[in-house]
C-alpha cells in the first residue's frame, strides 16, 4: 500500500472508476459521497477502500471527514474531487436556491476539500491533487446556467490554488472533460434532452485514462481536456461568435 488517496464521488459514475483503480493499484483509498449503498458497490471485493459518507459542502462535516480519514489511513497523498451537482433550469426562472445548492457542491465543495487537506500536503511539500472541473466552465450553454457557473468558479479557484502552491511540492490538476456517458448526464438527459444538442457524451473510461496519464505526467499543465474538450475550449477562444451561433443553433432546451 503505498499511498493513501481521497476520493469524492466515489459512489458513482468516474470517481467509483477512480476509486477503484486506485484501490487495485495498491493505495488505501478513502471513498467519499452521500450515497452509501452506493459506496458501498464501489467497495465490494476491495479490502484497501474504506468508505466515509460526507456533503462535501458541509464545512465542518468535511474537516471531520479529513481528521477521521488520517486517523484511519494515515496522511492523504493523493485528493481526487469528483463529486459534482446538476440542476437543469432556465436562468430566469430556476429557484434560487436550487442554483445555490449547485454552487454550494460544486464550488463550495471543492474549498472545503483543499482547505481540509492540501495544507497538509503542503507542510510535508508534496501530494496530488486532482479537481473535476468541466469544459461547461469555459463554455456555457442554455439550461445549464447554474452548473457552468459553478463550474467556471472551480477553473477560477484551480488556477488561483496553482499559482499559490507553486514551488511547493504539491501538484495540481484540474480536469476539464466534455459530456461523459455517466449516470451524472444520464440525469441531465431524463429531465430534457433537447438540454444535450442530441449530442452523446465519450466514454467515462477515457476521462479517467486521461487522469492517469496526467498524474503520472510530472510536467502535466494545469488543464486537461481530454476528448473534445480541447476543441472546443480552443473554439471559444479563437471564434466565440462563431460557436455561439453553433450552440444556439443545436441547443433548444424546453425550459
Amino acid at each position: 500500500m503505498s499511498k493513501t488517496a481521497l476520493v469524492t464521488g466515489a459512489a458513482s459514475g468516474m470517481g467509483r472508476m477512480v476509486a477503484q483503480r486506485l484501490a487495485a493499484a495498491g493505495h488505501r483509498v478513502a471513498a467519499v459521497d452521500i450515497d452509501e449503498a452506493g459506496l458501498a458497490e464501489t467497495a465490494r471485493r476491495s479490502p484497501n477502500t474504506t468508505t466515509y459518507t460526507c456533503d462535501v459542502s458541509d464545512t465542518d462535516a468535511v474537516v471531520k471527514l479529513v481528521d477521521t480519514v488520517r486517523a484511519d489511513l494515515g496522511p492523504i497523498e493523493q485528493l481526487v474531487h469528483a463529486a459534482a451537482l446538476c440542476r437543469v433550469g432556465s436562468t430566469l426562472a430556476q429557484d434560487v436556491s436550487e442554483i445555490r445548492r449547485v454552487m454550494d457542491i460544486n464550488y463550495i465543495g471543492t474549498v472545503n476539500l483543499c482547505q481540509a487537506i492540501v495544507p497538509g500536503m503542503r507542510d510535508v511539500g508534496a501530494g496530488t491533487v486532482v479537481l473535476f472541473a468541466s469544459v461547461a466552465g469555459w463554455l456555457p450553454s442554455p439550461g445549464l446556467a447554474a452548473y457552468s457557473a459553478s463550474k467556471f468558479a472551480v477553473v477560477c479557484y484551480a488556477e488561483a490554488l496553482s499559482l499559490e502552491l507553486a514551488g511547493t511540492g504539491v501538484r495540481l490538476i484540474a480536469i476539464c472533460p466534455p459530456h461523459v456517458e455517466t449516470p451524472f448526464l444520464e440525469g441531465i438527459r431524463a429531465v430534457d434532452p433537447a438540454i444535450l444538442g442530441g449530442s452523446r457524451g465519450v466514454a467515462p473510461e477515457k476521462i479517467v485514462d486521461a487522469v492517469e496519464r496526467a498524474v503520472a505526467n510530472l510536467k502535466s499543465p494545469l488543464f486537461v481536456f481530454p476528448g473534445p474538450a480541447r476543441a472546443l475550449v480552443l473554439a471559444r477562444r479563437f471564434a466565440p461568435n462563431l460557436l455561439r451561433k453553433q450552440i444556439a443553433r443545436m441547443v433548444k432546451p424546453n425550459l
